[in-house]
């Protein structure tokens, strides 16, 4: 048993205890109470995080799961194929496909030429048609003039060699009647499809009708001058179906 010793216990109280160090707000003696709720609990301090925040706060701090880790992969990747194929296509249009296209615009301008050169073609030959046809006109015309002409001077070439026999035969002069027609059953037969078309049977009569009044006027002279008389009334009577100007 320990022995009582009056000299250690005063020795002990005069051996003063160690402070400790608080902090200011209970050093200066006024340290702030945690206030009270209703029910008498201790509320927390104004400056504790809310209760949502908390939990936010663990849930963002809370490391991503093995699956969420292989989805942000996979999307990162599908991004990146994405990528890698939007270029590849870019570049099939500019290399590939974008030569072909202005090689089809080029040909559809081209071809756009080509109808106008073409329209511009048809409407230069509906006009030459349309002038060829002017002229065409021009011809026929000009032919039916020059037949017209031709019809005349056969006529009019007939109707002299008639009458200059006619007047020869009145002077008694059988020579100068056979020589003036020498020559107009020829002229006669030039004349022969322009009666044909206005009366075909005149056409036939008269030159049976001249071979008859040259072939007998040597017998006959005064036979073959009243024949050419007849031949020329005919002949004058012709004149207005020939429409000769």
């Amino acid at each position: 048993m320990t022995e009582y010793n009056p000299d250690e216990l005063q020795s002990n109280a005069e051996t003063p205890e160690p402070q400790v160090q608080l902090p200011e707000e209970q050093r200066d003696g006024t340290e702030e109470l945690a206030p009270a709720d209703e029910t008498g609990g201790a509320l927390p301090p104004a400056n504790a995080p809310e209760p949502e925040k908390q939990a936010e706060q663990a849930t963002e701090k809370k490391p991503p799961s093995r699956f969420q880790r292989f989805l942000r992969k996979f999307l990162i990747g599908l991004a990146i194929v994405a990528v890698i194929f939007l270029a590849g296509f870019l570049t099939n249009h500019f290399v590939r496909y974008r030569p072909l296209v202005d090689t089809l615009e080029e040909t559809q301008t081209e071809l756009t030429d080509a109808r106008q050169s073409v329209s511009d073609l048809e409407a230069e030959i509906v006009r030459l048609k349309r002038l060829n046809q002017t002229a065409q006109d021009e011809i026929d015309d000009l032919e039916a003039e020059l037949a017209a002409a031709k019809t005349n001077a056969h006529f009019y070439q007939v109707l002299v060699d008639v009458n200059a026999a006619r007047i020869a035969l009145f002077l008694e002069d059988l020579e100068g009647a056979e020589a003036a027609l020498a020559e107009t059953q020829e002229k006669l037969a030039d004349l022969q499809p322009a009666i044909s078309a206005t009366d075909p049977d005149l056409a036939l009569s008269l030159p049976r009708r001249l071979e008859l009044i040259v072939s007998g006027m040597a017998r006959d002279p005064e036979t073959a001058h009243i024949d050419l008389e007849l031949f020329t009334r005919d002949l004058l009577a012709l004149e207005p179906q020939l429409s000769i100007e």
